[in-house]
């Protein structure tokens, strides 16, 4: 009898939860309240499952959420395009489709900041970088610290913008607005954009033997 009244208190909820569906559920989840907000109990009230059901098909929490952050970086990195020949589109390129990935995804920084990223397209698209750049010239070691320093302000400008917002100066106390250098440049694209042309520019430079 106990068995048949907790049957029927389950009645309506699926008997088996379809792996895709909950990752992407877990997906979305960390997007919006971030990866520690992914629980079974949480999925589950979302998916209208039992949290057993959420421990059953995810195989434990920590793993769900390195197969969703795996996901979501492989997927940004198998829509670049590569095909754009030279040194300078490629590694643009990267920063492009890095600075939206991480814009798209915030749980991608989230997980950024506790570790590396050890999913193999992310390693892969590193090593086509640093490749690009010593086909270009460079020798390994200033390959790979190049790829780093465009890597690292690509996630650092993601990072403030993903912190702060885009609000507009307007929303700033007029005291403040006045005395920041920002009062007439506040265009979050072009920040972007001239940031990584600088550093775009500077490559440039150590591949003419223009610095050392």
């Amino acid at each position: 009898m106990a068995a048949d009244s907790h049957r029927r208190a389950r009645a309506g909820r699926p008997a088996s939860l379809d792996p895709a569906a909950l990752l992407e559920a877990a997906t979305v989840l960390a997007d919006e309240e971030g990866l520690e907000a992914v629980t079974f109990r949480a999925l589950a009230e979302r998916l209208g499952v039992s949290p057993m059901a959420v421990h059953r098909a995810s195989g434990g929490i920590e793993a769900l959420r390195h197969r969703l952050i795996a996901r979501v970086v492989d997927e940004g990195i198998a829509a670049l395009e590569w095909a754009e020949p030279g040194w300078r589109a490629r590694v643009e390129m990267f920063a492009l489709a890095l600075r939206d990935l991480l814009m798209r995804h915030p749980l991608v920084l989230e997980a950024h900041r506790r570790a590396s990223l050890d999913t193999p397209d992310a390693d892969d698209i590193a090593h086509r970088v640093v490749a690009t750049l010593r086909d270009a010239g460079l020798d390994e070691e200033a390959a790979v610290y190049t790829y780093a320093a465009v890597h690292d302000f690509v996630t650092g400008h993601a990072a403030i913008r993903l912190g702060r917002g885009d609000a507009e100066l307007s929303e700033i106390p007029a005291a403040r607005r006045a005395a920041s250098v920002y009062d007439r440049y506040h265009d979050p694209e072009r920040r972007f954009r001239i940031g990584l042309d600088l550093l775009l520019d500077g490559i440039a430079q150590r591949l003419s033997g223009g610095a050392e």
